[in-house]
């Protein structure tokens, strides 16, 4: 049976695939690798192919015999539920919230958990899917700990986490690991133009999503463009310091919640400088076919192209890290105006 709806991801298919052929699926699998790179289809088409009544071709593993060229129906009452997340057979666990200090509770937890001590409803495979993992608390993660150590029958948990090393070696031990990366800059693009958006649209949300598709389909095409023009506006206008900084407060503002600031989302949105650097280098080398931003871009230097790039990345790292982002972004625009004169 092979898996159904998963973008790219030939090595982790491949894996899964040849585990359900011969019959060898893990108790407990860590799908490790980035965000909206696939990890949860890949957790609901492994159900589905596990539990498949096959509308057309007949039941899946667990009833009549299926060939291993076979994809689940979609069709079937299994199938269509599984796809609309509302199976009673798949059961998901998830932080509260996409804020880095969400965590998950023991009490989420520990009510799948009580599940499992009775036979999976649909009479096939159950499936209890942990969306990032690492975001369990210590009681949380002790208590999944029991049950990985003696897992009932007909039972599958998924963990999905970015880094391994974030779970405690206890579970990621009694884990099979399957690895997913990034996708590819056209696969993503291609899948944002099944979905409707338009060419050159999704080919910069692509090109912004760091292979990710779940962060493309995040993107709000207009704001990124008020974002370039007000990026760029900054960058053409004569050298201020107190500019620079009241720009740097309103643009770290945007990213400022009840808490904290998103210094995740903060830094990710200089990627459309990174962009708009390449493609001066790229205008520069007389290949305009390889323009990502049309219209806002004149010829530079592919050497200073390059350095402003450098730049870029390293005040990312600044704002990732502990540094004022407000004096990060001021002193950014300050060196890019620079390079850029």
């Amino acid at each position: 049976m092979r898996l159904k709806g998963l973008l790219g991801q030939e090595r982790a298919k491949a894996q899964l695939e040849a585990e359900i052929a011969a019959g060898k699926t893990a108790h407990a699998y860590m799908f490790v690798g980035p965000r909206g790179v696939g990890r949860g289809t890949a957790a609901q088409s492994l159900f589905m192919a596990l539990n498949c009544k096959g509308a057309d071709s007949g039941p899946g593993l667990f009833g009549k015999s299926s060939s291993a060229g076979d994809e689940p129906c979609g069709q079937c009452g299994d199938c269509r539920r599984a796809l609309a997340w509302q199976h009673e057979d798949l059961m998901v666990v998830e932080p509260p919230s996409d804020a880095a200090s969400a965590q998950i509770k023991v009490e989420s937890v520990r009510e799948v958990i009580r599940s499992l001590n009775f036979a999976p409803l649909g009479g096939g495979f159950r499936m209890v899917l942990i969306r990032e993992a690492q975001q369990m608390n210590q009681t949380s993660a002790n208590a999944l700990l029991k049950t990985l150590e003696e897992p009932p029958p007909n039972n599958i948990i998924v963990l999905t986490v970015q880094d391994p090393k974030e779970l405690l070696p206890t579970i990621a031990s009694r884990c099979r690991k399957v690895g997913f990366s990034p996708l590819g800059e056209d696969i993503v693009a291609e899948e944002l133009e099944r979905r409707g958006v338009e060419t050159q649209a999704a080919r910069l949300k692509a090109a912004l999503s760091g292979g990710s598709l779940g962060r493309a389909l995040e993107l709000d095409q207009d704001q990124m463009q008020n974002r370039l023009r007000s990026l760029s506006d900054v960058l053409s206008r004569r050298a201020d310091t107190l500019a620079d900084w009241s720009f740097a407060e309103d643009m770290v503002g945007s990213f400022r919640g009840p808490q904290r600031i998103d210094r995740q989302a903060l830094a990710e949105s200089l990627d459309l400088l990174c962009l708009l650097f390449r493609d001066r280098a790229v205008a520069a080398a007389g290949k305009p076919d390889m323009i990502w931003l049309p219209g806002q871009i004149r010829p530079m230097p592919p050497g200073r192209a390059s350095e402003a790039f450098s730049r870029v990345r390293r005040a990312q790292a600044e704002i990732l890290g502990n540094a004022s982002p407000e004096l990060a972004l001021t002193v950014l625009l300050g060196d890019l105006r620079n390079l850029a004169a």
